[in-house]
């Protein structure tokens, strides 16, 4: 091993205001990551982006063309010194939030990332292990591409029949583009294909909300959950997050594959893929008796952007979804056989992104439990 000040082997060099840059695909990164994509690149070569304010934990890596706005460093680093991959891996697993010079915003100076002290095996080692991490990160995303490509397409396929009402008719053409029947109904003030009905969402899915889970805490030495809050939607579980008694109702214990609904603040629906949990208050679970989940999963997908308008009124209270607002919906029913129909294509795709996530979960660990290990020697690679 060899020491080296995090000086010696980059240079620090501030982001800039993006508002002057047109739309295109070079993407503008903040301390929170992608704010939007520029037609200007500030730096084109592999980068390290430290935070300057905001979440001094979130470091990032760029291996494309980019634009950091000025909450956010980027760096010229020393090739001949260092891997960048390796090194990036290495600032991660660093308690940062020690570093911090702000009395109010975390924030983070030049010299406070200057002055680190940094170890670093030879160069070739350096590869090696960064090559590992690499094919690891590589196999993430490219699950999370094709996880993308599976959302769109069975989005695109629930519009095409469901919401344009052109899935296919007894001779297999377009209903709608073919002269399908259509009806006016009178609740949406449009017209519907003949034989749809109207109803809630509640008519189709069940809502369950989660329990206040601070109130069944596990005893000392008793097995638990982890709670699902808002946050953990997000990012999955943390070692941040919270624990409950496993003697919780088993209506609010979610399981892979099932489909949340977060009601509070931030409106959301995802496919839960982070391991079985208790769910908290301010998120339902979403079950149904009668509808695959394909159909109501989409269904309420579809929704949320009604209630997303209906969250942007309220601005003056927190925006939030009630039992109530879900009586209030209105959506189209299509026959019980043309849902099924629909469902032998998509839910093949919704377990195939279910299992993607999973694999996505357990490479993490696996990447997460490898990297101090490869850091501090206790895993070896041959120089």
């Amino acid at each position: 091993m060899k020491q080296f000040k995090l000086k010696d082997l980059l240079k620090i060099k501030n982001g800039k205001d993006h508002k002057q840059l047109k739309e295109g695909n070079i993407p503008v990164l903040g301390s929170g990551g992608i704010m939007r994509f520029g037609n200007e690149a500030i730096y084109e070569k592999e980068s390290i982006l430290l935070p300057r304010k905001g979440t001094l934990s979130n470091i990032q890596f760029s291996s494309v063309p980019f634009w950091t706005v000025d909450t956010l460093y980027y760096t010229e680093i020393n090739k001949q010194l260092c891997d960048p991959f390796y090194l990036y891996n290495y600032l991660k697993i660093l308690n940062l939030e020690s570093l911090n010079t702000g009395t109010g915003v975390p924030s983070m100076t030049f010299d406070s990332y200057y002055n680190l002290i940094i170890n670093l095996p030879s160069l070739t080692i350096q590869n090696t292990v960064s090559s590992i991490l690499w094919n690891i990160e590589k196999k993430i995303q490219l699950n999370n591409k094709i996880n993308d490509n599976l959302e769109l397409m069975a989005k695109t396929l629930y519009d095409y029949w469901f919401v344009q009402f052109d899935f296919p008719d007894s001779n297999g053409k377009p209903y709608k583009t073919s002269g399908g029947k259509m009806v006016w109904n009178e609740e949406l003030k449009r017209k519907i294909p003949l034989d749809w009905e109207v109803k809630t969402l509640l008519d189709i899915a069940i809502f369950t909300n989660g329990l206040a889970c601070q109130k069944f805490r596990p005893n000392e030495n008793e097995e638990f959950y982890r709670v699902i809050k808002i946050r953990e939607m997000g990012t999955g579980f943390t070692e941040n997050s919270e624990f409950v008694s496993l003697n919780i109702p088993e209506k609010v214990v979610v399981y892979n594959g099932d489909i949340l609904f977060s009601w509070s603040a931030t409106l959301d629906v995802k496919i839960w893929t982070g391991g079985t949990g208790g769910l908290n208050q301010h998120i339902f679970k979403v079950t149904s008796k009668n509808y695959p989940k394909s159909y109501y999963y989409f269904e309420l997908l579809n929704y949320l952007q009604h209630f997303k308008m209906m969250a942007e009124l309220r601005k003056t209270t927190m925006g939030h979804i009630t039992q109530d607002h879900l009586r209030e919906s209105r959506v189209t029913i299509p026959p019980k056989g043309l849902i099924n129909e629909l469902d032998k294509v998509l839910n093949p795709i919704l377990e195939k992104k279910v299992k993607l996530n999973i694999e996505n979960q357990e490479l993490a660990l696996l990447r997460d439990w490898l990297l101090p290990m490869l850091m501090n020697g206790q895993v070896k690679v041959q120089d």
